[in-house]
């Protein structure tokens, strides 16, 4: 049977960012089966975002919905920024709740789906969901709250606010879903949350997006995309290049990183090296489309829960994935799920990424590409996503 569903999610398209190009596929996904879909979200041209119109699709079934600006909408920005609630979007849970229980008197809503980042969609979440008990509502974390080990906050009271909040969500909420079984296994180790009801939906792909390069080039091209920043560093890699000096790689980065980097890279490979400037969306799938093999640096935390968004749309290429990632994380099992060789070491160690390096230096691509598992025909499909939405 046919549902409806109302998505509250402040990032969706134009706004360009990994949480609304997921959320967005979520959505297409459900109205491409039938499900009559409505998504709840900012103003056409909200503050502080990067917004890229061709990311936009239609569907039949799938109705957008835009709450208002607000008078001094900016401004509230920078207030909640300074209370660290939830984050400087706290101020969007009030007229989203507003909205989202007039659409789902006026649509016969069967379900609710919450999608953070940002986290404050929960909480508007949670007030719809106190207006109607029997309404199903989902709860989908893309990273950690409180436990996220990037977050610190200022103050104990503010972290105990948070705390309060995250778990109100996790008790109230019928379905959790996170991205990754460490993020599952973080929620019931350290938010006693019940096991029962936190399901792994991993990030996704179009596969319509990407196309085939016909000729191969001179030497085998490692893409980046997107920016390297907080903890995350290019530095080891950088001296691991330095050390080796291959002959038939070539490191292309399409983004920002720290400016100390890339000066250190522009004078000790910079044949090797290539900073390119940040691309659209779409447009950096074609540089994945184009490349040889695509490269994924996370910072270096220990048993890290975070499936980078990117690493969707490298599985997607059908490419040789490298990561610099902690041998327990997240991104090291998928890698090593996907491919059938473990082409990864340690972010932080120079000698293990020089040894990576070395061997990409020297095996033939054929060899890189053989395929391992299939995690995604394994993880992800939409009878998994129906269940979790709608609770059958």
């Amino acid at each position: 049977m046919k549902k409806s569903i109302l998505f509250i999610t402040y990032d969706f398209p134009p706004i360009l960012s990994p949480e609304s190009i997921q959320v967005q596929r979520r959505a297409l996904t459900l109205a491409q089966n039938g499900h009559r879909v409505h998504v709840l979200t900012c103003c056409e041209n909200p503050d502080f975002e990067f917004l890229d119109q061709k990311l936009r699709r239609d569907h039949e079934n799938l109705t957008i919905h835009r709450v208002n600006r607000l008078p001094g909408e900016k401004w509230l920005h920078y207030l909640c920024g300074g209370l660290e609630i939830t984050d400087r979007k706290f101020w969007w849970k009030f007229p989203a709740a507003k909205a989202a229980i007039k659409l789902i008197k006026e649509f016969q809503i069967d379900a609710l789906y919450t999608h953070s980042t940002p986290q404050v969609n929960h909480l508007a979440g949670l007030a719809v969901k106190e207006t109607d008990r029997n309404l199903h509502w989902t709860a989908h974390f893309s990273d950690p709250w409180t436990l996220n080990p990037y977050l610190k906050y200022r103050t104990e009271l503010q972290r105990k606010i948070n705390k309060m909040y995250e778990k109100a969500v996790i008790a109230r909420a019928d379905a959790i879903t996170v991205t990754s079984e460490k993020t599952k296994d973080l929620f019931v180790k350290g938010l006693a949350a019940n096991e029962s009801k936190i399901k792994v939906l991993p990030h996704v792909f179009d596969p319509d997006l990407y196309t085939r390069r016909q000729t191969e080039p001179a030497k085998k091209v490692i893409a980046h995309t997107g920016n390297i920043y907080g903890l995350r560093s290019a530095g080891p890699l950088i001296e691991a290049v330095h050390k080796v000096q291959p002959q038939n790689l070539e490191f292309h980065f399409y983004g920002r990183m720290k400016e100390e980097e890339r000066q250190l890279a522009e004078k000790r490979c910079p044949e090797l090296i290539k900073f390119f400037d940040p691309v659209p969306y779409l447009d950096s799938i074609e540089v994945l489309s184009e490349a040889d093999i695509l490269l994924v640096i996370d910072a270096p935390l220990k048993d890290s829960p975070f499936f980078p968004s990117k690493l969707a749309d490298y599985i997607g290429a059908g490419k040789p994935v490298v990561a610099l990632s902690p041998l327990s994380s997240t991104t090291t099992q998928i890698v090593r799920d996907i491919q059938k060789e473990l082409l990864v070491a340690d972010s932080a160690d120079v000698p293990s990424i020089a040894a990576l390096v070395r061997r990409l230096d020297s095996t033939d691509l054929t060899e890189l590409r053989k395929e391992g598992k299939g995690y995604y025909n394994m993880n992800y499909s939409y009878e998994n996503i129906h269940e979790a939405l709608f609770n059958e």
